[in-house]
């Protein structure tokens, strides 16, 4: 059994879009697989979005503490990175663009997202 954590809009859940960036997402669908099934699907709000300092830090704790010890994201913040790090928490990486949450996870299941080390999907501040 695993469970993956995606950064969601809105209301969350499989028929949601993606959420580019980590620490400000409105919610985190946690998709719970067994032998590559959906068994479950949580959508929990991110309650870190609303403030000012330690987004990051504080989402991948709500990651980590709703048992999710994988994450698909497309960017990282710096203190996230390192916060997932500590958190054992693997990341994966995004393709670019709008996706929804559950054509994400078909990529998944299907071998065609490998794990990016979190250091590695730190955002270009210059670009964001």
């Amino acid at each position: 059994m695993e469970i993956i954590a995606i950064p969601s809009h809105r209301e969350g859940g499989l028929n949601e879009k993606v959420h580019p960036k980590f620490g400000m997402c409105e919610s985190f669908t946690f998709i719970t697989l067994d032998n590559n099934e959906i068994t479950q699907v949580k959508v929990i709000e991110n309650s870190a979005a609303d403030e000012t300092r330690s987004r990051g830090t504080l989402a991948a704790k709500i990651v980590r503490n709703n048992g999710a010890e994988k994450l698909i994201v497309k960017k990282l913040g710096p203190n996230a990175s390192m916060a997932l790090n500590s958190l054992n928490v693997k990341t994966y990486q995004a393709p670019d663009g709008s996706i929804l949450v559950k054509d994400l996870l078909a990529l998944y299941l299907k071998g065609k997202l490998k794990i990016t080390p979190a250091e590695d999907l730190i955002f270009d501040r210059d670009l964001a």
